[in-house]
């Protein structure tokens, strides 16, 4: 009866079994299981003495363990291992226990639990795991900087784009001042012809002076205004002061 109540139990380290896509995959699993009393006798009927049923027993296990890794493909062991080790317990079971409805005979031993305590990927996948996280991080990292490439030409571009308009708004400032100045001094101009001609012909009218009379006059007028003239002449013209 002791041994009705005590576990048994199995480690299988550093073994090999096929993913689904035909992968091997190194695996360390430990499970344990025991006999029932109601399952003695048939065990001893078809095995004949406890240590042929023991290795019935391990090889049954190692075959769920072969059975189970074979459902599931290689990306799957990464991401999957709680469900791998699920499924390995569950096949352990069966063929364990056996089931009537599929017709699963069995080899007469109550599985109770199985611990998956490692699994290694094989080194090509491993690698190219390791080859595609390295090239999405290069990416990443790419793309990081065009991003600051373009933050920066953008940046360069705006600053750019605010000096050319403030240089514009400048010339623009300074083009108006001219073309006012220029206005003023035409206006001026104008304004000082008008007047010296309104004065000249007061001038003319006053003194009732000719045509030649006018640019005696003015002339007169310019001689007062200049300190030292001098005139060269060729003859045979005629100069006069009037």
């Amino acid at each position: 009866r002791v041994l009705f109540r005590s576990y048994i139990t199995v480690d299988f380290d550093d073994r090999t079994c096929v993913s689904r896509d035909g992968l091997r995959v190194g695996f360390s699993v430990t499970f344990q299981y025991r006999m029932t009393e109601e399952n003695m006798v048939l065990a001893i009927v078809n095995y004949r003495n406890f240590q042929k049923w023991a290795l019935i027993v391990e090889a049954a296990g190692l075959s769920a363990i072969h059975h189970s890794c074979a459902e599931f493909i290689i990306s799957e062991f990464q991401s999957k291992r709680g469900e791998i080790q699920s499924t390995m317990e569950d096949n352990l079971r069966l063929k364990f226990e056996g089931d009537e409805a599929t017709g699963v005979t069995g080899v007469y031993a109550l599985a109770v639990s199985l611990q998956l305590r490692n699994l290694v990927l094989p080194a090509p996948y491993t690698q190219a795991i390791q080859d595609k996280q390295s090239a999405e991080e290069e990416i990443a990292l790419a793309q990081n900087e065009r991003k600051q490439s373009l933050t920066i030409a953008n940046t360069e571009l705006l600053r750019a784009q605010e000096e050319a308009r403030k240089i514009l708004d400048t010339a623009r400032n300074e083009a108006n001042v001219t073309l006012t100045e220029a206005n003023f001094k035409a206006q001026e101009t104008s304004f000082a012809f008008a007047k010296e001609a309104e004065t000249i012909v007061d001038v003319k009218n006053s003194l009732q002076l000719t045509t030649n009379g006018v640019l005696a006059y003015l002339a007169n007028s310019l001689l007062s205004e200049v300190g030292n003239l001098k005139v060269t002449t060729a003859e045979p013209a005629r100069l006069s002061k009037i």
